[in-house]
């Protein structure tokens, strides 16, 4: 109200709350630029029909994928029976794996045709769905993977593969409990 911001960023917000806070802000002339959000091939609540994405789509705010390679599963690094990293995150990692290696088969596949990987596979699938992934990096051959993935888009044969793979997915990843409805 006074005039200071010109714009505005959001974090972990449902579909309920930021079309209420959009139109709170916008009656004060300051627009909801971007909403970020857990979303990923592990985590793709907020991409259901009628969600958070369609949300975002109606009020034209640009919605923001974090952990789009679910804490590193789906960048295809860490194969089940092999080394995984120290801590909860292996503890984690020696549940999950097993469970979705329909989905990394697939991405292998589908990355193999791009001439990349499963990481990049797992980013092009938010950007198919309308979100900007933003993955954490840790070294430059997780950079270099993240270029090739600018590289080329999902069909839309593909993404209804993968859409269609994790429908059967018994498992996911534990969702962001700090997000409103």
């Amino acid at each position: 109200e006074a005039g200071t911001a010109r714009a505005l960023g959001l974090s972990n917000m449902g579909p309920r709350r930021l079309r209420l806070v959009a139109a709170w802000m916008q009656r004060r002339g300051v627009p909801v630029h971007s909403l970020q959000v857990q979303l990923s091939l592990l985590c793709p609540q907020a991409v259901a029909p009628g969600g958070l994405a369609d949300s975002c789509r109606d009020l034209g705010i640009r919605l923001i994928a974090y952990s789009p390679l679910a804490l590193g599963l789906l960048g295809g690094r860490y194969q089940p029976g092999g080394a995984m990293p120290e801590g909860p995150r292996g503890v984690l990692f020696r549940r999950m794996l097993p469970g979705i290696e329909p989905l990394l088969g697939l991405m292998r596949d589908i990355g193999q045709d791009h001439g990349s990987g499963p990481a990049a596979v797992a980013l092009n699938w938010c950007r198919a769905h309308g979100a900007m992934p933003i993955p954490g990096l840790r070294d430059p051959q997780q950079v270099r993977e993240i270029v090739r993935a600018q590289g080329w888009l999902l069909n839309s044969h593909e993404r209804a593969a993968l859409d269609q793979r994790i429908a059967g997915l018994k498992l996911r990843m534990v969702a962001n409990p700090f997000q409103s409805r």
